[in-house]
């Protein structure tokens, strides 16, 4: 019999986040959020995994669970996403969370290829279309009720990671080598740093004598083909 995959978009690659989530009865439980590359945020109840809810979609959908054909089914999230590895992060006093999202327009192809012997084989092919746009955003969703609460488009395709504050900002790198700090309550840009490569690393932050810092690695990304670097860069946060 013959191996016909399916999209690989359902996958839940990002890392899931414990935190208490509004049940459909407005009871508070503890949860698991976790990004999926469909471009929905998922609530589940951590005592048994039973779905609560799903957010709004976070980038466009098309023939989501369309099977492959030799001429090639277009899809949409792309074969990266929605959601790809990137981790999200969480606001628990606003009741956010933060994703960032691929927008990459695919057909998706059935190509008999020879098994090569332990290494990655899928049995078919995932090609970008010619000529049609692709973007990312940053997403913030209210996990309590699955709607989005603010979304900012990017320039390219977003993969990496974000991270929030308790001082109100989120951090999100960027493939064209731009780490920005955002706003968590409403998406306003507040600040930028050019790195010189993909910022395509969750940003991580940790103190020292008090003083806040933020780090992140500016080493760009083989999958989407971003600048390549190899900087490892802090910044401090001031009052």
């Amino acid at each position: 019999m013959g191996y016909r995959p399916t999209r690989r978009t359902n996958d839940a690659v990002s890392p899931p986040i414990l935190t208490q989530v509004k049940d459909d009865k407005g009871n508070e439980v503890k949860g698991v959020l976790h990004g999926g590359q469909t471009g929905h945020v998922y609530a589940h109840r951590a005592s048994d995994c039973s779905l609560i809810r799903f957010s709004e979609a976070m980038v466009p959908q098309e023939n989501m669970w369309v099977l492959l054909t030799a001429e090639g089914a277009r899809m949409l999230p792309g074969a990266n996403g929605g959601v790809e590895w990137s981790p999200m992060a969480i606001d628990a006093a606003k009741g956010l969370t933060f994703a960032i999202n691929l927008h990459q327009p695919m057909t998706y192809h059935v190509e008999s290829t020879p098994y090569p012997a332990g290494k990655l084989w899928l049995g078919g092919a995932f090609k970008v279309i010619p000529g049609e746009q692709q973007w990312g955003n940053i997403t913030a969703v209210d996990y309590n009720t699955g709607k989005i609460r603010w979304k900012v488009k990017t320039a390219q395709p977003m993969i990496g990671g974000i991270i929030a504050t308790a001082g109100g900002l989120v951090f999100a790198g960027e493939g064209n080598g731009l780490l920005k700090a955002y706003d968590s309550a409403t998406g306003g840009k507040f600040w930028r740093f050019q790195a010189g490569a993909g910022v395509n690393a969750p940003p991580s932050s940790y103190t020292v004598d008090g003083k806040q810092y933020i780090v992140v690695a500016a080493c760009g990304n083989t999958q989407l083909n971003y600048n390549r670097g190899n900087n490892i860069i802090a910044f401090t946060l001031s009052d």
